[in-house]
């Protein structure tokens, strides 16, 4: 998401903050950043493309790429082109919180990030002020990404 500032210029009102500077992105592609470790991860991300393709978004995951590429030259160009970012927190996976942090440094505000996970879940400390919405089974989860996503592309589209 190519932009001049950053996060933390939106949250604390830094004058690098420019709510005029969309950034560059590549319209309806969801990057979605979560851990592997579970069949529930599967069923999770399954839920996700779903509800995506419902509202004409193309979501993501890394995994899916091809062939022997750098993987993390792979994940940051998905954070940079990705118009919404979709970060399952379940399962505490330092990754996860890596690509969050390079996400937020590299322009994506708030209202395209959307922070999900399992009810139960442990937030690490730099994440817990942080708004997450939590889930406790594939029913709710549906019911969250529908109502989440929409708002999202309302307010960054509107």
């Amino acid at each position: 998401m190519g932009k001049r500032h950053t996060f933390m210029d939106m949250e604390f009102n830094r004058p690098d903050y420019d709510p005029k500077d969309r950034g560059t992105f590549d319209s309806g592609l969801v990057f979605v950043m979560m851990s592997f470790v579970s069949e529930d991860s599967d069923t999770t991300y399954t839920v996700i493309k779903e509800e995506c393709k419902i509202l004409k978004l193309r979501a993501t995951r890394v995994d899916e790429g091809h062939g022997s590429g750098f993987i993390i030259r792979e994940i940051t160009s998905l954070i940079e082109r990705a118009e919404f970012i979709v970060c399952d927190l379940s399962y505490e996976r330092p990754n996860v919180y890596y690509e969050l942090g390079y996400a937020h440094g590299v322009g994506n505000d708030a209202d395209e990030v959307l922070l999900l996970a399992k009810t139960g879940t442990k937030l690490h400390f730099d994440i817990s002020p942080l708004r997450v919405h939590y889930f406790e089974n594939e029913e709710a989860l549906r019911s969250l990404l529908r109502r989440q996503l929409t708002s999202m592309i309302e307010v960054t589209r509107g």
